[in-house]
């Protein structure tokens, strides 16, 4: 099973949160892709956007365990995957070098530069941009297409090694 932390909100303390954090309602568009476990990193701000998902998307909820970023960092390097908005999450997973999926808003912060789908800062890192203002639901088929691929690739490749395993027992 595929494992993939989600974070979809940073601190509404920052000017341009509103712009930058995703409801977690449009991360529902990867619920129905098989194989796949979801975790989330959110912490404190976000939370309260759990509930309301419940019904559609199963999602493990560690909030109460996530002290710090050693307690962020150790989870995610247990992980197969993170997708998140633009927070702090996106730097701490690409710092460690754990694949990282970013969410990113039509007129991004700098760092992210322009039309790219990498980053020069973290060689591990995608990013899935708007391609219109406030337009996450597009965003965020893209991100469950490519989803149902590293799923799908995953199956494949543990079939494989359990039909090597079979064949030299």
């Amino acid at each position: 099973m595929l494992k993939v932390g989600l974070c979809w909100q940073g601190s509404p303390a920052f000017s341009g949160d509103r712009l930058r954090s995703i409801a977690l309602r449009h991360y529902t568009a990867l619920a129905g892709i098989p194989d796949v476990c979801f975790v989330s990193l959110q912490k404190e701000h976000g939370l309260e956007q759990l509930a309301a998902v419940a019904g559609s998307l199963p999602l493990i909820d560690l909030s109460g365990r996530l002290n710090d970023f050693q307690d962020t960092a150790a989870v995610m390097l247990n992980l197969d995957l993170v997708i998140t908005s633009d927070t702090s999450v996106a730097h701490l997973a690409g710092a460690l070098g754990v694949p990282v999926w970013m969410a990113l808003k039509l007129a991004p912060d700098w760092r992210w530069l322009l039309d790219r789908t990498d980053s020069p800062w973290y060689p591990t890192m995608r990013l899935f941009r708007q391609t219109e203002f406030f337009d996450w639901p597009g965003v965020f088929e893209r991100i469950a297409s490519e989803l149902q691929r590293e799923a799908d690739s995953y199956r494949t490749a543990l079939n494989q090694v359990e039909e090597s395993a079979l064949k030299s027992s």
